[in-house]
C-alpha cells in the first residue's frame, strides 16, 4: 500500500522501502509415485525419450547436464559420470547403477553426445515439447522434467541415505537446500524416535 501511495504522489518516500521480507520456507517438493512411474514408462514405451527419463531418474541429474552429457564424460570401466558443467560451477561425480549403465552403454555413439536427436542426428537442443504428451497420456498432473531430480532424491533419503552423500550427488553448495528432501519422509522421524525409546 505505501508503495502505491508513493507512485501516485501522496507520499515522498516509503518508510518500508529499507525492511527486508522474511523468507516463507512454502516450497512444495513433487516427485514420482512408483504407481505414477509405472503409467508413465507404459505411456513412454520405446521412444527416444525413454533413456533420457530413466538417466533423470537414476543420477538427479538436472535436464541441461543430462542432454550436454558426452560420452568422454562416462567411465564405463569404473562405472562413473564426470559432471565438467554444472550450476553451481564445481564438478562432481556420479556413479552408475548397473540399470543406468546398461541404458548409456546401449546408447549409439554416433556424436560425442550420449543423447542424440534421432531425426537431426544432433544433440537434443530441448525435449519441452515431447515429455508433457507422455505425463498426459499417463495421466500425470502438476509434474515437470525437473520433478524427476526431485524424484530421485527424494528416493535416496526415504532410503535413508545420508543427507550429505545426497548434496554431493546433487551438488547443492548449500546443504539447507538438500534439507527440503527429508520432508517427505515422517517414517525416518518415528525411526529417530523409535531409537532414543530403544536406547
Amino acid at each position: 500500500m505505501l508503495s502505491i501511495a508513493k507512485q501516485n504522489k501522496f507520499i515522498e518516500k516509503n518508510p518500508c522501502s529499507d525492511v527486508k521480507k522474511l523468507k516463507v520456507d512454502n516450497q512444495k517438493i513433487r516427485f514420482l509415485t512408483k504407481e505414477e512411474e509405472n503409467r508413465l514408462f507404459e505411456a513412454i514405451g520405446e521412444h527416444w525419450i525413454k533413456p533420457i527419463i530413466i538417466t533423470a531418474l537414476q543420477t538427479a541429474m538436472r535436464k541441461s547436464e543430462i542432454l550436454n552429457l558426452q560420452f568422454s564424460c562416462v567411465n564405463f570401466t569404473q562405472r562413473y559420470i564426470d559432471l565438467l558443467k554444472t550450476k553451481s560451477g564445481k564438478p562432481r561425480q556420479i556413479p552408475m547403477s548397473d540399470k543406468l549403465f546398461e541404458v548409456l552403454n546401449n546408447q549409439q555413439r554416433i556424436k560425442e553426445y550420449v543423447f542424440i536427436n534421432p531425426i537431426t542426428k544432433n544433440r537434443h537442443g530441448n525435449i519441452n515439447d515431447i515429455f508433457p504428451e507422455f505425463l498426459k497420456k499417463a495421466n500425470i498432473q502438476n509434474f515437470v522434467f525437473h520433478d524427476l531430480r526431485h524424484t530421485a532424491a527424494t528416493r535416496m533419503v526415504e532410503s535413508g541415505i545420508d543427507l550429505v552423500v545426497v548434496k554431493e550427488i546433487l551438488g547443492h553448495s548449500d546443504i539447507k537446500t538438500t534439507m527440503i528432501y527429508a520432508h517427505p519422509v515422517p517414517e525416518r522421524k518415528l525411526k529417530a524416535i523409535k531409537a532414543l525409546n530403544d536406547y
